[in-house]
């Protein structure tokens, strides 16, 4: 490993200690992620999550569609060519309210040129809901795209606004926060 990798490790991990210090909300990897063609690591991703039919305290946990949309950056790579990009995924699961699981496809649509989209296969499975705030840690397997053959992992906090939610008829529809990703 070169001297200027290992600067960059260094600076990444200073960042994500920073992070730490400041009191983000998410379960930040020590371990900097290794891709192809180096580290890459997006500490700041935010995105929204969309459930269809809504998350009720039915028991037990109801077939439910998952959708998600968010973005990436900065991201930390050493190859410089993936910065920051745009997440997709999209599933479904047994989930309520309390617990559940859910698996299917995401997408990291990369915002650099010359990149291509690393598709990505995801089961989560519910860690901690304290309050109405969903803790996910999640790895799957990069099967498309740039770093194909690689794992990917997430981590999600998701907070609900609307706390009550769960005990409407509609349920919670929406949950939004802040996410992590690295590629190994």
């Amino acid at each position: 490993m070169s001297f200027k990798d290992r600067s960059r490790i260094r600076a990444a991990a200073v960042g994500v200690a920073g992070l730490l210090a400041l009191g983000t909300p998410l379960a930040l990897s020590a371990t900097p992620a290794v891709a192809a063609d180096g580290i890459v690591s997006c500490p700041l991703g935010v995105q929204s999550t969309t459930y269809t039919p809504g998350l009720t305290y039915t028991t037990p946990p109801p077939q439910v569609d998952v959708d998600v949309t968010g973005t990436l950056g900065p991201c930390v790579s050493t190859d410089l060519s993936h910065t920051a990009g745009t997440y997709t995924f999209s599933g479904s699961g047994n989930l309520n309210c309390l617990t559940g699981s859910s698996a299917g496809i995401g997408k990291i649509t990369w915002a650099n040129p010359g990149t291509q989209p690393s598709r990505f296969s995801q089961s989560y499975s519910i860690a901690l809901r304290p309050n109405g705030t969903t803790v996910l840690v999640s790895s799957g397997l990069i099967i498309s795209g740039d770093y194909a053959g690689h794992t990917i992992v997430i981590t999600i906090v998701l907070t609900s606004t609307d706390l009550l939610a769960c005990l409407t008829p509609q349920g919670m529809t929406n949950t939004s926060g802040p996410f992590l990703v690295t590629v190994l």
